[in-house]
Protein backbone atom coordinates (compact mmCIF):
# COMPACT_ATOMS: atom_id res chain seq x y z
CA UNK A 1 0.00 0.00 0.00
CA UNK A 2 1.42 3.14 -1.22
CA UNK A 3 0.56 6.11 1.96
CA UNK A 4 0.86 9.61 0.70
CA UNK A 5 2.03 12.02 3.02
CA UNK A 6 0.89 15.51 3.45
CA UNK A 7 2.11 18.51 5.06
CA UNK A 8 -0.62 18.42 7.70
CA UNK A 9 -0.36 14.70 8.06
CA UNK A 10 3.06 13.98 9.30
CA UNK A 11 2.01 13.88 13.21
CA UNK A 12 1.22 16.54 14.72
CA UNK A 13 1.42 14.68 18.17
CA UNK A 14 5.18 13.96 17.12
CA UNK A 15 7.49 11.85 14.75
CA UNK A 16 6.85 8.73 16.88
CA UNK A 17 3.10 8.67 16.24
CA UNK A 18 2.01 5.76 13.69
CA UNK A 19 0.72 6.99 10.05
CA UNK A 20 -2.87 6.13 10.52
CA UNK A 21 -3.40 4.50 7.41
CA UNK A 22 -1.03 1.86 7.94
CA UNK A 23 -3.32 0.64 11.25
CA UNK A 24 -0.39 -1.42 12.49
CA UNK A 25 1.09 -1.33 16.23
CA UNK A 26 4.38 -1.61 17.54
CA UNK A 27 4.56 -5.34 19.32
CA UNK A 28 5.68 -4.78 22.52
CA UNK A 29 5.89 -1.02 22.94
CA UNK A 30 3.71 1.42 24.07
CA UNK A 31 1.33 2.92 21.62
CA UNK A 32 2.80 5.31 20.09
CA UNK A 33 -0.06 7.95 18.54
CA UNK A 34 -0.34 9.05 22.46
CA UNK A 35 3.74 9.48 22.62
CA UNK A 36 3.71 13.49 22.47
CA UNK A 37 5.56 14.97 25.32
CA UNK A 38 7.47 17.01 22.78
CA UNK A 39 10.59 16.67 19.86
CA UNK A 40 12.86 13.79 20.44
CA UNK A 41 16.61 15.36 20.95
CA UNK A 42 19.34 14.04 18.27
CA UNK A 43 22.57 13.89 20.65
CA UNK A 44 25.97 14.55 20.35
CA UNK A 45 27.07 10.60 20.11
CA UNK A 46 30.83 11.86 20.88
CA UNK A 47 29.67 12.47 24.53
CA UNK A 48 27.63 9.14 24.89
CA UNK A 49 29.29 5.81 26.75
CA UNK A 50 28.91 2.44 25.19
CA UNK A 51 26.01 1.89 27.33
CA UNK A 52 24.08 4.99 26.80
CA UNK A 53 20.48 3.85 26.34
CA UNK A 54 20.07 5.65 22.15
CA UNK A 55 23.70 3.33 21.25
CA UNK A 56 22.19 0.27 22.91
CA UNK A 57 19.25 0.67 21.56
CA UNK A 58 21.03 1.43 18.58
CA UNK A 59 23.01 -2.30 18.85
CA UNK A 60 19.75 -3.99 19.29
CA UNK A 61 17.90 -2.59 16.16
CA UNK A 62 21.11 -2.77 14.05
CA UNK A 63 21.06 -6.72 15.25
CA UNK A 64 17.85 -6.78 14.56
CA UNK A 65 17.47 -5.49 10.95
CA UNK A 66 20.34 -7.73 10.05
CA UNK A 67 18.44 -10.79 10.56
CA UNK A 68 16.04 -9.99 8.54
CA UNK A 69 15.56 -11.59 4.87
CA UNK A 70 17.44 -8.63 2.45
CA UNK A 71 14.05 -8.34 0.45
CA UNK A 72 12.38 -7.09 3.77
CA UNK A 73 12.49 -3.26 3.71
CA UNK A 74 13.00 -2.95 7.30
CA UNK A 75 15.85 -4.70 6.87
CA UNK A 76 19.67 -3.30 7.27
CA UNK A 77 20.60 -3.95 3.72
CA UNK A 78 17.32 -3.22 2.07
CA UNK A 79 17.60 -0.06 3.81
CA UNK A 80 20.83 0.79 2.82
CA UNK A 81 20.14 -0.14 -0.86
CA UNK A 82 17.94 2.94 -0.57
CA UNK A 83 20.95 5.23 -0.48
CA UNK A 84 23.14 2.53 -2.90
CA UNK A 85 23.66 -1.03 -4.49
CA UNK A 86 25.13 -2.93 -7.20
CA UNK A 87 22.45 -5.67 -6.30
CA UNK A 88 20.13 -6.61 -8.76
CA UNK A 89 17.19 -7.27 -9.55
CA UNK A 90 16.80 -3.48 -8.29
CA UNK A 91 13.77 -3.21 -5.76
CA UNK A 92 11.47 -0.44 -4.79
CA UNK A 93 12.65 3.06 -3.53
CA UNK A 94 16.62 1.44 -4.31
CA UNK A 95 19.57 4.00 -5.68
CA UNK A 96 17.52 6.96 -5.40
CA UNK A 97 19.84 8.62 -3.54
CA UNK A 98 22.06 11.58 -5.41
CA UNK A 99 19.38 11.68 -8.27
CA UNK A 100 19.66 15.76 -8.80
CA UNK A 101 22.31 17.68 -6.15
CA UNK A 102 19.59 19.78 -5.32
CA UNK A 103 17.64 17.55 -3.07
CA UNK A 104 20.81 17.01 -1.28
CA UNK A 105 20.04 17.97 2.17
CA UNK A 106 16.47 17.46 1.87
CA UNK A 107 16.69 13.78 0.50
CA UNK A 108 18.83 12.47 2.99
CA UNK A 109 16.88 14.72 5.74
CA UNK A 110 13.55 12.31 4.26
CA UNK A 111 16.06 8.95 4.58
CA UNK A 112 16.94 9.29 7.96
CA UNK A 113 14.27 10.22 9.45
CA UNK A 114 12.09 7.05 8.30
CA UNK A 115 14.93 4.64 9.12
CA UNK A 116 15.01 6.38 13.11
CA UNK A 117 11.29 5.38 13.11
CA UNK A 118 12.29 1.60 12.15
CA UNK A 119 15.24 1.82 14.46
CA UNK A 120 13.10 3.23 16.93
CA UNK A 121 10.40 -0.47 16.58
CA UNK A 122 13.54 -2.36 16.11
CA UNK A 123 15.10 -0.91 19.17
CA UNK A 124 12.08 -1.28 21.68
CA UNK A 125 12.41 2.38 22.09
CA UNK A 126 9.34 4.78 21.68
CA UNK A 127 11.65 7.86 22.31
CA UNK A 128 14.78 6.95 20.81
CA UNK A 129 16.84 9.62 18.60
CA UNK A 130 19.65 9.40 16.06
CA UNK A 131 22.43 10.84 17.52
CA UNK A 132 25.13 12.72 15.16
CA UNK A 133 28.76 12.87 14.78
CA UNK A 134 29.79 16.28 14.99
CA UNK A 135 33.29 15.40 13.05
CA UNK A 136 33.62 19.40 12.13
CA UNK A 137 34.37 20.36 15.80
CA UNK A 138 37.99 20.20 16.53
CA UNK A 139 37.90 18.07 19.42
CA UNK A 140 35.65 15.47 17.83
CA UNK A 141 36.96 14.30 14.63
CA UNK A 142 37.92 10.47 15.84
CA UNK A 143 35.21 8.46 15.86
CA UNK A 144 32.91 8.28 18.42
CA UNK A 145 34.37 5.60 21.51
CA UNK A 146 31.93 3.40 21.37
CA UNK A 147 31.75 2.88 17.37
CA UNK A 148 35.85 1.80 18.04
CA UNK A 149 35.19 -1.68 19.85
CA UNK A 150 35.79 -4.33 17.78
CA UNK A 151 33.12 -6.72 17.91
CA UNK A 152 29.90 -4.17 18.22
CA UNK A 153 27.23 -3.86 16.46
CA UNK A 154 28.20 -0.54 15.75
CA UNK A 155 31.65 -1.68 14.72
CA UNK A 156 32.84 -1.61 10.74
CA UNK A 157 36.11 -3.56 10.16
CA UNK A 158 36.42 -1.91 6.31
CA UNK A 159 36.76 1.90 7.93
CA UNK A 160 40.28 3.23 7.97
CA UNK A 161 42.11 1.20 10.28
CA UNK A 162 43.54 4.04 12.69
CA UNK A 163 40.34 5.71 12.57
CA UNK A 164 38.94 2.38 13.99
CA UNK A 165 41.56 2.45 16.57
CA UNK A 166 41.61 5.54 17.90
CA UNK A 167 45.05 6.45 16.65
CA UNK A 168 43.73 8.49 14.18
CA UNK A 169 41.35 11.69 13.37
CA UNK A 170 39.46 12.90 10.46
CA UNK A 171 41.14 16.15 8.77
CA UNK A 172 41.17 19.70 10.61
CA UNK A 173 40.28 21.20 6.82
CA UNK A 174 37.24 18.82 7.07
CA UNK A 175 35.50 21.51 10.08
CA UNK A 176 37.69 24.69 8.70
CA UNK A 177 35.22 23.60 5.40
CA UNK A 178 32.39 23.71 7.06
CA UNK A 179 32.91 26.76 9.15
CA UNK A 180 33.72 28.57 6.42
CA UNK A 181 30.50 27.33 4.49
CA UNK A 182 28.14 29.17 6.83
CA UNK A 183 29.32 32.64 4.82
CA UNK A 184 27.45 31.18 1.72
CA UNK A 185 23.67 32.84 1.18
CA UNK A 186 22.09 30.92 -1.68
CA UNK A 187 20.87 27.48 -0.76
CA UNK A 188 22.59 25.28 -3.61
CA UNK A 189 25.89 27.18 -3.38
CA UNK A 190 25.59 26.37 0.42
CA UNK A 191 24.41 22.67 -0.35
CA UNK A 192 27.55 22.89 -2.48
CA UNK A 193 30.10 24.02 0.21
CA UNK A 194 28.83 21.58 2.63
CA UNK A 195 29.23 18.73 0.06
CA UNK A 196 32.34 19.23 -0.10
CA UNK A 197 33.47 18.06 3.24
CA UNK A 198 30.61 15.47 3.35
CA UNK A 199 32.05 13.59 0.87
CA UNK A 200 36.32 14.24 1.92
CA UNK A 201 34.42 11.99 5.48
CA UNK A 202 33.37 9.80 2.80
CA UNK A 203 36.34 9.15 1.74
CA UNK A 204 38.26 9.62 4.97
CA UNK A 205 36.60 6.96 6.85
CA UNK A 206 36.58 4.47 3.76
CA UNK A 207 35.66 0.77 3.41
CA UNK A 208 32.28 1.12 2.95
CA UNK A 209 31.71 4.70 3.85
CA UNK A 210 33.53 5.20 0.47
CA UNK A 211 31.00 4.66 -2.23
CA UNK A 212 27.52 5.58 -2.89
CA UNK A 213 26.82 1.83 -3.57
CA UNK A 214 27.67 0.76 0.26
CA UNK A 215 28.26 3.65 2.65
CA UNK A 216 24.57 2.99 4.50
CA UNK A 217 26.11 -0.56 5.84
CA UNK A 218 28.35 1.24 8.01
CA UNK A 219 26.90 2.32 10.84
CA UNK A 220 28.46 5.36 11.35
CA UNK A 221 26.48 6.78 7.91
CA UNK A 222 23.71 7.93 10.08
CA UNK A 223 25.75 9.86 12.65
CA UNK A 224 27.53 11.00 9.56
CA UNK A 225 24.47 12.53 7.44
CA UNK A 226 22.81 13.22 10.75
CA UNK A 227 25.29 16.05 11.55
CA UNK A 228 25.19 17.12 7.92
CA UNK A 229 21.40 17.26 8.59
CA UNK A 230 22.28 19.74 11.41
CA UNK A 231 24.68 21.64 9.41
CA UNK A 232 21.27 22.65 7.65
CA UNK A 233 19.83 24.03 10.42
CA UNK A 234 22.52 25.79 11.36
CA UNK A 235 23.11 27.16 8.48
CA UNK A 236 19.50 28.73 8.07
CA UNK A 237 19.40 29.94 11.43
CA UNK A 238 22.74 32.38 10.64
CA UNK A 239 19.70 34.77 9.11
CA UNK A 240 20.81 37.37 7.00
CA UNK A 241 18.25 36.24 4.04
CA UNK A 242 19.27 32.45 3.93
CA UNK A 243 16.36 30.58 2.73
CA UNK A 244 14.99 27.54 1.66
CA UNK A 245 14.47 27.19 -2.24
CA UNK A 246 10.98 27.61 -2.10
CA UNK A 247 10.97 29.34 -5.47
CA UNK A 248 12.11 26.28 -6.73
CA UNK A 249 8.08 24.19 -7.48
CA UNK A 250 10.37 20.93 -8.42
CA UNK A 251 12.65 21.35 -5.28
CA UNK A 252 9.05 21.74 -3.03
CA UNK A 253 7.08 18.97 -4.58
CA UNK A 254 9.13 15.89 -6.25
CA UNK A 255 8.05 12.73 -4.88
CA UNK A 256 10.51 10.38 -3.11
CA UNK A 257 9.67 7.08 -1.62
CA UNK A 258 10.81 5.31 1.73
CA UNK A 259 9.28 2.89 3.96
CA UNK A 260 7.98 3.28 7.41
CA UNK A 261 8.60 1.15 10.17
CA UNK A 262 5.65 -1.23 9.34
CA UNK A 263 7.75 -1.85 6.32
CA UNK A 264 4.96 0.05 4.14
CA UNK A 265 5.48 2.36 1.09
CA UNK A 266 5.68 6.37 1.91
CA UNK A 267 6.76 9.16 -0.07
CA UNK A 268 7.75 12.27 1.14
CA UNK A 269 8.27 15.88 -0.43
CA UNK A 270 10.78 18.67 0.45
CA UNK A 271 7.64 20.88 1.63
CA UNK A 272 7.35 18.01 4.32
CA UNK A 273 10.55 18.36 6.13
CA UNK A 274 11.32 22.19 6.36
CA UNK A 275 10.45 22.09 10.04
CA UNK A 276 11.77 19.21 11.38
CA UNK A 277 10.64 20.16 15.08
CA UNK A 278 6.96 20.97 13.89
CA UNK A 279 7.11 18.26 11.26
CA UNK A 280 9.40 15.73 11.92
CA UNK A 281 9.50 16.04 16.07
CA UNK A 282 12.89 16.02 16.56
CA UNK A 283 15.61 18.81 17.33
CA UNK A 284 19.17 19.06 18.01
CA UNK A 285 21.39 18.92 21.27
CA UNK A 286 22.47 22.74 21.72
CA UNK A 287 21.24 23.53 18.38
CA UNK A 288 19.76 27.54 18.36
CA UNK A 289 15.91 28.00 17.62
CA UNK A 290 14.96 26.07 14.21
CA UNK A 291 14.09 28.66 11.24
CA UNK A 292 10.33 27.73 10.32
CA UNK A 293 9.58 28.40 6.83
CA UNK A 294 6.40 27.24 4.77
CA UNK A 295 5.87 26.49 1.31
CA UNK A 296 3.90 29.39 0.04
CA UNK A 297 0.57 28.31 -1.52
CA UNK A 298 0.18 30.82 -4.41
CA UNK A 299 3.70 32.44 -5.02
CA UNK A 300 5.23 33.93 -8.36
CA UNK A 301 8.57 34.94 -7.21
CA UNK A 302 10.97 37.10 -9.16
CA UNK A 303 13.98 35.44 -11.75
CA UNK A 304 16.51 34.98 -10.32
CA UNK A 305 19.87 34.09 -11.82
CA UNK A 306 23.46 33.67 -9.43
CA UNK A 307 25.77 36.70 -11.45
CA UNK A 308 28.89 35.14 -12.83
CA UNK A 309 32.14 37.84 -12.64
CA UNK A 310 34.06 35.27 -14.55
CA UNK A 311 34.39 32.18 -16.29
CA UNK A 312 37.56 29.62 -16.59
CA UNK A 313 36.58 27.21 -19.35
CA UNK A 314 39.94 25.71 -19.93
CA UNK A 315 39.63 21.91 -18.48
CA UNK A 316 42.67 20.45 -15.95
CA UNK A 317 43.57 17.14 -14.42
CA UNK A 318 44.39 16.83 -10.73
CA UNK A 319 46.28 13.98 -9.57
CA UNK A 320 48.99 13.01 -7.24
CA UNK A 321 50.98 16.79 -6.79
CA UNK A 322 49.64 19.82 -6.32
CA UNK A 323 48.08 22.10 -8.92
CA UNK A 324 48.26 26.21 -9.66
CA UNK A 325 45.85 27.49 -12.02
CA UNK A 326 45.88 31.32 -12.40
CA UNK A 327 43.06 33.63 -12.16
CA UNK A 328 43.97 36.14 -14.31
CA UNK A 329 42.56 38.43 -17.08
CA UNK A 330 44.42 36.28 -19.43
CA UNK A 331 42.68 33.17 -18.15
CA UNK A 332 39.20 34.54 -17.81
CA UNK A 333 36.81 35.35 -20.40
CA UNK A 334 36.47 39.07 -18.89
CA UNK A 335 39.46 40.71 -18.87
CA UNK A 336 37.95 43.45 -16.09
CA UNK A 337 36.84 40.75 -13.87
CA UNK A 338 39.66 42.12 -11.48
CA UNK A 339 37.80 45.30 -10.29
CA UNK A 340 34.09 43.51 -10.23
CA UNK A 341 35.79 40.95 -8.20
CA UNK A 342 37.26 43.51 -5.49
CA UNK A 343 33.53 45.55 -5.70
CA UNK A 344 31.69 42.33 -5.31
CA UNK A 345 33.80 41.09 -2.27
CA UNK A 346 33.20 44.47 -0.55
CA UNK A 347 30.01 44.82 -1.15
CA UNK A 348 27.08 44.37 1.69
CA UNK A 349 25.11 41.36 1.70
CA UNK A 350 27.24 39.77 -1.18
CA UNK A 351 30.31 37.09 -1.24
CA UNK A 352 32.54 36.57 -4.07
CA UNK A 353 31.75 32.44 -4.51
CA UNK A 354 34.84 29.89 -6.70
CA UNK A 355 32.30 27.72 -8.06
CA UNK A 356 33.90 24.47 -9.54
CA UNK A 357 31.66 22.53 -11.99
CA UNK A 358 31.92 19.12 -13.84
CA UNK A 359 33.96 17.35 -11.86
CA UNK A 360 34.83 13.66 -12.59
CA UNK A 361 36.94 10.76 -12.16
CA UNK A 362 36.28 7.27 -13.34
CA UNK A 363 36.55 5.61 -10.11
CA UNK A 364 36.38 6.98 -6.27
CA UNK A 365 39.92 9.14 -6.47
CA UNK A 366 40.73 7.87 -2.81
CA UNK A 367 41.25 11.25 -1.47
CA UNK A 368 39.50 15.04 -1.17
CA UNK A 369 41.77 18.35 -2.49
CA UNK A 370 42.20 21.35 -0.04
CA UNK A 371 41.53 24.46 -2.18
CA UNK A 372 43.27 27.58 -1.51
CA UNK A 373 42.85 30.85 -3.01
CA UNK A 374 45.83 33.96 -2.86
CA UNK A 375 48.53 35.58 -4.59
CA UNK A 376 51.16 33.74 -6.23
CA UNK A 377 53.76 32.57 -3.65
CA UNK A 378 51.09 31.60 -1.01
CA UNK A 379 51.73 28.65 1.69
CA UNK A 380 48.43 26.17 1.49
CA UNK A 381 47.83 25.87 5.29
CA UNK A 382 44.16 24.71 6.34
CA UNK A 383 44.58 27.72 8.94
CA UNK A 384 45.82 30.34 6.74
CA UNK A 385 43.11 33.16 5.01
CA UNK A 386 44.06 31.30 1.64
CA UNK A 387 42.11 28.17 2.46
CA UNK A 388 38.57 28.23 1.44
CA UNK A 389 37.34 24.79 1.53
CA UNK A 390 37.67 21.04 0.57
CA UNK A 391 36.68 19.06 -2.40
CA UNK A 392 35.78 15.41 -1.92
CA UNK A 393 33.99 13.50 -4.50
CA UNK A 394 31.52 11.35 -3.57
CA UNK A 395 28.10 11.01 -5.73
CA UNK A 396 28.40 12.96 -8.06
CA UNK A 397 31.06 13.10 -10.99
CA UNK A 398 32.15 9.29 -10.14
CA UNK A 399 31.98 7.52 -13.25
CA UNK A 400 31.43 3.92 -11.99
CA UNK A 401 28.02 5.05 -10.54
CA UNK A 402 25.99 4.64 -14.10
CA UNK A 403 22.13 5.42 -12.32
CA UNK A 404 21.63 8.95 -12.02
CA UNK A 405 25.16 10.30 -13.00
CA UNK A 406 26.04 13.46 -12.78
CA UNK A 407 28.64 15.77 -12.59
CA UNK A 408 30.62 16.99 -9.10
CA UNK A 409 29.92 20.46 -8.64
CA UNK A 410 31.03 22.32 -5.70
CA UNK A 411 31.15 26.37 -4.57
CA UNK A 412 33.49 27.92 -1.85
CA UNK A 413 33.40 31.66 -0.46
CA UNK A 414 36.30 33.46 -0.89
CA UNK A 415 35.93 37.14 -0.01
CA UNK A 416 37.89 37.15 2.64
CA UNK A 417 40.46 35.21 0.40
CA UNK A 418 40.26 37.69 -1.91
CA UNK A 419 40.86 40.58 0.89
CA UNK A 420 44.04 39.05 2.02
CA UNK A 421 45.33 38.49 -1.44
CA UNK A 422 45.28 41.83 -1.88
CA UNK A 423 45.61 42.42 -5.81
CA UNK A 424 42.60 40.79 -7.57
CA UNK A 425 44.45 40.07 -10.83
CA UNK A 426 47.02 38.04 -9.73
CA UNK A 427 44.92 35.47 -7.73
CA UNK A 428 45.39 31.71 -8.30
CA UNK A 429 43.81 28.52 -6.87
CA UNK A 430 46.08 25.67 -5.60
CA UNK A 431 44.74 22.39 -5.21
CA UNK A 432 46.45 20.28 -2.94
CA UNK A 433 45.27 16.27 -2.69
CA UNK A 434 45.02 14.80 0.81
CA UNK A 435 43.91 11.92 2.54
CA UNK A 436 41.65 13.62 5.07
CA UNK A 437 43.25 11.37 7.91
CA UNK A 438 45.43 12.78 10.37
CA UNK A 439 48.09 10.88 12.98
CA UNK A 440 49.12 12.48 16.07
CA UNK A 441 48.35 15.79 14.32
CA UNK A 442 50.41 15.01 10.95
CA UNK A 443 48.27 14.21 8.09
CA UNK A 444 48.64 11.03 6.18
CA UNK A 445 50.20 11.48 2.92
CA UNK A 446 47.07 10.58 0.09
CA UNK A 447 47.03 8.00 -2.00
CA UNK A 448 45.64 8.80 -4.97
CA UNK A 449 43.76 6.30 -6.92
CA UNK A 450 41.97 7.94 -9.53
CA UNK A 451 42.68 11.74 -11.02
CA UNK A 452 39.94 14.20 -11.61
CA UNK A 453 39.12 16.44 -14.53
CA UNK A 454 37.89 19.69 -14.03
CA UNK A 455 35.69 20.79 -17.10
CA UNK A 456 34.99 24.77 -15.73
CA UNK A 457 35.59 27.39 -12.51
CA UNK A 458 33.41 30.45 -12.25
CA UNK A 459 33.57 33.80 -10.13
CA UNK A 460 30.23 34.03 -8.81
CA UNK A 461 27.83 36.34 -6.70
CA UNK A 462 26.38 34.71 -4.04
CA UNK A 463 23.23 36.39 -2.61
CA UNK A 464 20.52 35.56 -1.07
CA UNK A 465 17.43 34.07 -3.17
CA UNK A 466 13.58 35.78 -3.03
CA UNK A 467 12.14 35.06 0.47
CA UNK A 468 8.22 34.33 0.34
CA UNK A 469 5.98 36.97 1.13
CA UNK A 470 5.69 37.35 5.13
CA UNK A 471 2.56 38.06 5.52
CA UNK A 472 1.68 35.02 4.07
CA UNK A 473 4.42 33.09 5.93
CA UNK A 474 2.53 34.58 8.89
CA UNK A 475 -0.86 33.39 8.13
CA UNK A 476 0.74 29.69 7.61
CA UNK A 477 2.11 30.06 11.08
CA UNK A 478 -0.89 30.69 12.57
CA UNK A 479 -2.65 28.54 10.55
CA UNK A 480 -0.34 25.73 11.86
CA UNK A 481 -0.54 26.55 15.66
CA UNK A 482 -4.51 26.24 15.79
CA UNK A 483 -4.67 22.86 13.58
Amino acid sequence: MDIKLTRRSIFKTGAAAVVGVAAQSFVGIPALAGYATGPAVRRNAFNMGNSDPILVGYRKAITSMRALPPSDPCSWSYQAAIHGTTATPVLTAWNTCHIDPRYFWSWHRMYLYWFERIVRKHSGMYDWALPFWDWANPLERQLPPAFRIVGSALYDASRTAGLNDGTASVSTSYGNSVTLAYSNLDFLLAQSAFNGPHGGIHGAVSGNMCCVSSAAQDPIFWLHHSTVDRQWNLWLAQGGGRTDPLSDADWRNHEFTFFDECCKEVKMRGCDVLRAAKQLSYTYECEPPQVEQYCPRIWRPPSFEVAVLARFKKPFQLSRKAVTIPLSAAAADNKAFAPKVLQSALAPGKTVVLQIKGVEAETHPGASWEIYVGPPGMTPDPRSPYFVGVMGLFGGGIKTRKDHYHPGEFAFPISKAIFGAGDASKLQVIFVPISGVEVRGRPVPADVRSGLTVSEMNLVVDEARPMPPGDEQEQLRRDDQTD
